[in-house]
């Protein structure tokens, strides 16, 4: 039934924006290409399972360990990573460089520490609710809820509070933010720590829904750098379109043709995209003296 796959593509995409509107936060804001979100969310992943299932932690207790460490997880990477290499002007290839030496590195020692195979967290049959012809389950469900909560707080933040305005200067004019006192390294840990944490959330759910295994984060960083790009670098929310659009375009690719063409057309999308409008759905077009 196509409404069933519908259902799957919105589930999916409230995941892959929880992903996207931290990378794409950090993104904006930092112009850090930060490949290594997608071993923030595998490493968290594997932090909940080691809470929850080695130390038989509570799933509340588990969850709120993970975050924290995910949280801390983004600060050292800035603190450490990209600041250093931002105080000396290095250009966004080593930084991209840079980030992908870091991704690589810890996928590999996750690897070590906890064997390339597919890990899963609960063995039993979850819960399924009908609504008419369309079943979800219980964790997609909180999927859902997660993404209308966690989306709205975080662009609540980013509008109305000051440190969020904070940070919507820094990505509009990192000079002026620097001339007028403020302190632009505690803005930016600040953000790598929101970022961080979404992804960390996401993959938290996830992990509870389908498991995980050391490889998982560079699939979804992609996905969410697409609908990112797709749906507007400088605009927050365009993250949230092009989320939604890529989970349902890929379960629409299942129903018609195969899953193993769901990866390959989120990518004609994106060439899409880049050749007709690489401004984004929510981007504003601007004039070739303007680029």
């Amino acid at each position: 039934m196509p409404s069933q796959f519908i259902a799957n593509g919105i589930v999916s995409g409230c995941i892959f924006a929880l992903v996207a509107l931290g990378f794409g936060l950090i993104y904006h804001s930092t112009k850090v290409f930060h490949i290594a979100h997608g071993v923030v969310y595998t490493a968290s992943a594997y932090v909940f399972y080691s809470l929850l299932i080695l130390l038989h932690l509570n799933l509340i207790l588990s969850f709120i360990g993970t975050l924290v460490f995910s949280a801390l997880f983004g600060l050292i990477l800035e603190r450490y990573i990209y600041y250093p290499l931002h105080k000396r002007g290095a250009s966004m290839g080593v930084v991209f460089i840079s980030s992908l030496g870091v991704y690589t590195v810890f996928v590999n020692f996750i690897a070590m520490l906890y064997g390339n195979e597919t890990q899963i967290l609960s063995s039993s049959a979850e819960k399924a609710f009908h609504f008419g012809s369309v079943v979800l389950t219980r964790i997609q469900l909180v999927e859902a809820a997660a993404f209308l909560l966690l989306s709205s707080l975080t662009l609540g933040f980013l509008r109305l509070t000051k440190w969020g305005r904070l940070i919507q200067a820094l990505a509009d004019n990192p000079q002026l933010v620097s001339v007028i006192g403020m302190d632009v390294r505690k803005i930016r840990l600040l953000i790598f720590s929101l970022g961080s944490v979404l992804a960390g959330f996401a993959a938290c759910l996830v992990a509870l829904d389908v498991g995980m295994d050391p490889r998982v984060g560079m699939n979804i960083l992609l996905i969410a750098a697409v609908a990112v790009i797709i749906g507007g670098v400088k605009v927050f929310e365009g993250a949230l379109v092009g989320a939604f659009l890529v989970g349902l375009l890929q379960n629409m690719v299942i129903w018609q043709v195969s899953a193993k063409w769901e990866h390959a057309v989120t990518f004609v999308l994106l060439i899409v995209f880049l050749l007709t409008r690489p401004e984004g759905i929510l981007g504003e077009r601007r004039r070739l003296e303007e680029a």
